[in-house]
């Protein structure tokens, strides 16, 4: 028993390594949003709600990465706080803020669409699927 144990080990240990890899899922030229689906909660008794997304990059550049994020919902739900956010030079993400404002949600609105859009000609879009909830 202690020989399989001993054989086996390593390998547990190498499939967790490689298990916290982040670009393993990723595109060697991928910047978009880190998940591409979420769901929220939010409760009609607030004013505001503040909703926190990650935008990454798969691997580091020696170059600024500018960033276009816009909504598919053209309505008085929410709010981009930064709708031109930029990677910085050796960093892969960015962090932006969406301001949803729960009271202006209709009934029918259950999934709001954001589509970050990198600058240069062959980038690619990314999209994020936000599914409301009511509490």
């Amino acid at each position: 028993m202690r020989t399989n144990t001993r054989l086996v080990l390593p390998f547990f240990y190498a499939l967790l390594i490689s298990a916290c890899s982040n670009n393993d899922n990723y595109p060697k030229e991928y910047i978009g949003f880190e998940k591409q689906f979420i769901s929220h909660t939010y409760d009609t008794k607030n004013e505001e709600e503040t909703l926190t997304l990650k935008i990454i990059a798969a691997e580091k550049q020696d170059t600024d990465r500018k960033l276009t994020i816009s909504s598919s919902t053209n309505n008085n739900s929410l709010h981009i706080q930064n709708a031109h956010p930029v990677i910085l030079k050796g960093k892969k993400s960015v962090k932006i803020d969406i301001i949803l404002y729960p009271k202006q949600i209709k009934s029918v609105q259950r999934i709001i669409r954001l589509i970050c859009t990198p600058d240069g000609k062959d980038a690619k879009i990314s999209e994020i699927s936000i599914r409301l909830q009511k509490k």
